[in-house]
C-alpha cells in the first residue's frame, strides 16, 4: 500500500470519528430527559441523580453523595423542617465512585453546595480494579454521551409512555420496614486496614480537587451497617481523612452514642438502618452542620 493510500485511509477514519462523535452529541442533546427538565423518566436508579440536577439553581447547600447506604444517612425532610437546611441525596444504589465524582462535577454547574457528605461504602466497597475500571469507563460514557444512558427511555421523553412515579423528598424516601440484626459486635478493633484501589483514590482525589476548586467542605461520613463496615475499612478510611485534612465520621463507632438499637433500627437485617435509624443519624448530622457551618435557613424563603 502506498503512502498516500495509508495516509487517505487515516483522514477517512479521523473523519468517521468525528461525524460519529457529532452523531451522539446530538442524539445525547434531543434525548436528554434532563436537559428538559423530566427527571421523573428516568429510571428508579438515576432518579435522585436526575432530579437533584433540574432542583432551582444555587438551591442546594448540602450534597449527599453514595450508594444505597446514602440513601438512609438523613432525613432531607427533617433537616428542612427543624433547621430550614436545605441538602439532597444524590445517590445511587451501587454507586461507584467514578459516578459520584461525574454526579458532583455535573452539580455544581447549577448549584453551589457548602458541605458534601460522602458516605464512604463506595470508597472501601469489594471491587477489583479491572470491574472498577469497567465501571470507571461506563460512567464517563454516561457523562460526556447520555444518549448512552437515556436510549431506552424515548417513550417516556417523548410521552409515548407514562413514567413510573417515584415519590422522593429531596432524594429521600422513608423507608420504615423492620427487619433486625442479631449477630452481635462487627467492629473489632485492629491495626490492620483495607487495602483502597488504584482507581478509587484516583477518583478520591478528582473529588477533593474540584471540592478545593468549588470551596466546597467535603466530609466522609460511614452509616452505621454491619454487613459492610469493619475496624479494617475504618482504619483505612481515617487515614485517607488523615492524609487529606478531612473531617471523617464512622457512625459504626458511636452506636451507643447514637443510641442504635438494631431490634428496631435495622431495615434489612444489618445491611441499611430503617427510618428509625435515620432519624438518629439525622439528628446527630444536623447538630454537627449546624455547630460547623453557617447555613441558610430556607424555611423563610417560602
Amino acid at each position: 500500500m502506498q503512502a498516500s493510500d495509508k495516509k487517505k485511509r487515516w483522514i477517512e477514519l479521523f473523519a468517521f470519528v468525528v461525524v460519529l462523535l457529532c452523531l451522539l452529541k446530538v442524539a445525547s442533546y434531543i434525548m436528554n430527559p434532563i436537559r428538559m427538565g423530566r427527571p421523573e423518566c428516568v429510571n428508579e436508579r438515576d432518579n435522585y441523580v436526575a432530579s437533584a440536577m433540574t432542583e432551582e439553581p444555587d438551591s442546594i447547600d448540602v450534597v449527599v453523595l453514595g450508594d444505597s447506604e446514602a440513601l438512609v444517612l438523613l432525613s432531607t425532610q427533617i433537616l428542612y423542617d427543624e433547621e430550614g437546611i436545605s441538602s439532597y441525596i444524590v445517590g445511587q444504589s451501587g454507586q461507584r465512585i467514578s459516578e459520584a465524582f461525574y454526579t458532583l462535577q455535573e452539580l455544581v454547574e447549577t448549584q453551589s453546595p457548602k458541605v458534601v457528605l460522602l458516605e464512604t461504602d463506595m470508597v472501601v466497597i469489594s471491587s477489583d480494579e479491572r470491574r472498577e475500571a469497567l465501571g470507571s469507563f461506563t460512567a464517563a460514557s454516561y457523562h460526556y454521551f447520555p444518549i448512552f444512558r437515556y436510549h431506552g427511555m424515548w417513550k417516556e421523553i417523548y410521552g409515548i409512555k407514562e413514567p413510573e412515579r417515584i415519590d422522593h423528598y429531596r432524594g429521600f424516601a422513608v423507608r420504615a420496614e423492620v427487619n433486625p440484626y442479631v449477630d452481635g459486635e462487627y467492629m473489632h478493633p485492629t491495626d490492620e486496614k483495607e487495602k483502597l484501589l488504584l482507581s478509587t483514590i484516583y477518583y478520591m482525589n478528582r473529588i477533593i480537587k474540584l471540592c478545593e476548586e468549588e470551596d466546597i467542605k467535603l466530609v466522609l461520613v460511614s452509616a452505621p451497617s454491619p454487613s459492610n463496615s469493619t475496624y479494617e475499612k475504618h482504619n483505612a478510611l481515617q487515614a485517607l481523612a488523615d492524609d487529606k485534612g478531612l473531617d471523617f465520621i464512622d457512625f459504626n463507632l458511636m452506636l451507643d452514642e447514637l443510641g442504635i438499637d438494631w431490634a428496631t433500627d435495622s431495615l434489612d437485617g444489618g445491611d441499611h438502618v430503617n427510618y428509625n435509624g435515620t432519624v438518629k443519624l439525622t439528628e446527630y448530622l444536623m447538630s454537627y452542620l449546624k455547630d460547623n457551618f453557617d447555613l441558610h435557613d430556607y424555611r423563610g424563603d417560602d
